[in-house]
């Protein structure tokens, strides 16, 4: 399934996604999933809310003077089990898709991880996972 997901430049200092997390919490808006990379200047933080709160939370962060983009990513429930993403991976290869990162989250109650995959090819990725 394809989503939005809101990505946020932060300088690499002390507290800058506290003041993001604190921000969207004050508003009333929950971070589904949530990954941050980093370099030595920056940051970035990816982030998945609502689909009815996306809007809002793009606007409210961007309203803060905080460097921000949206773009769609492919949402995946994953088999919780030993090479289920392994099969997913082997296609999305197969047709040629390159895989510009993802991340993952699972808890041991679901039989499903959740995985958020950006490719280099949106909708033919979102065509292979809708299949599997």
């Amino acid at each position: 399934m394809l989503i939005r997901q809101i990505s946020v430049f932060l300088e690499n200092e002390k507290g800058k996604f506290a003041e993001i997390a604190r921000l969207l919490g004050n508003n009333g808006i929950n971070m589904k999933a949530f990954t941050v990379s980093e370099t030595q200047d920056f940051g970035i933080a990816r982030i998945i809310v609502e689909r009815d709160q996306i809007e809002r939370a793009f606007n409210l962060i961007k309203s803060n003077s905080y460097a921000v983009t949206m773009t769609q990513v492919v949402y995946l429930e994953c088999a919780h089990k030993p090479g289920a993403m392994a099969e997913a991976m082997e296609r999305l290869s197969a047709a040629g898709i390159s895989v510009e990162y993802m991340y993952a989250f699972a808890d041991s109650s679901s039989e499903f991880s959740r995985v958020i995959i950006r490719p280099d090819n949106t909708e033919l990725a979102n065509q292979i996972i809708q299949e599997l």
